[in-house]
């Protein structure tokens, strides 16, 4: 009986110790980024994203690939002939994200 409770002791430490596992800080910059950002426009109405979780996206109707590198978000079409480099930033408690690239900046909000 003792055996085997040292046994099941043991197996329970290996589950919680498998179960805590460490969090990638690229999955939690990543998780950011999913699900849908609008930029408001007067003149178009308005932009809208929508970042899923599998790496792909869909901007004006258009499926692209996304992934974040470097520190950089980084929007590619389906065969990455396309690339667009984005320098980004999120406030508000991560619901506005701001894009930069060429000195351009865009702000989005998280719906």
């Amino acid at each position: 009986m003792k055996k085997q409770s040292v046994i099941l002791g043991i197996i329970v430490l290996l589950v919680c110790v498998g179960l805590s596992g460490c969090t990638n800080p690229l999955d939690t910059e990543r998780n950011k980024f999913i699900g849908t950002w609008t930029e408001p426009d007067a003149l178009l109405g308005s932009t809208q994203a929508t970042f899923f979780s599998d790496g792909t996206c869909s901007m004006a109707s258009f499926g692209m690939r996304w992934d974040v590198k470097e520190g950089h978000l980084v929007i590619s079409n389906q065969d990455q002939s396309l690339q667009l480099v984005y320098s980004y930033s999120f406030s508000n408690n991560d619901r506005t994200l701001t894009l930069v690239t060429n000195g351009v900046s865009q702000t989005l909000t998280k719906q």
